[in-house]
């Protein structure tokens, strides 16, 4: 188990799976929610690794609005960036009190920017 986590919060299984090969072939290890009430669990039982949190917006069970700012409280000075398909995602970014986004569909690129963003620098 490594120091370095991302919360990938998405019910879909296929986007989940992408979004692990990026990270994992950045020495991250990935924790998984398809829910926003698993992501809580899991950014509570993990907090210490985690670095990142990639939201989708609309989540089951949950307002998108809602959503992001439990996991922001949890999260604390951990990242937590949009990933949204909407047509204009830094509003909907806004709209949930996020400052940070990544549109779906995302380019690897970016993704792997948003990973070495949150990477301590020691291990960036």
């Amino acid at each position: 188990m490594r120091d370095n986590a991302v919360l990938i919060v998405d019910d879909d299984e296929d986007l989940r799976d992408l979004v692990r090969f990026v990270v994992e072939a950045a020495d991250f290890d990935v924790v998984e929610a398809s829910t926003c009430r698993e992501a809580m669990a899991a950014l509570q039982a993990n907090r210490d690794r985690i670095r990142l949190v990639l939201l989708d917006y609309f989540m089951p069970g949950m307002d998108p609005a809602a959503c992001a700012r439990e996991l922001c409280r949890l999260a604390g000075p951990t990242l937590v960036v949009l990933c949204t398909a909407a047509a204009n995602p830094a509003v909907r970014a806004a709209e949930v009190g996020l400052s940070r986004w990544l549109a779906k569909p995302f380019e690897i690129e970016a993704l792997e920017r948003l990973v070495r963003e949150a990477a301590p620098a020691n291990v960036r």
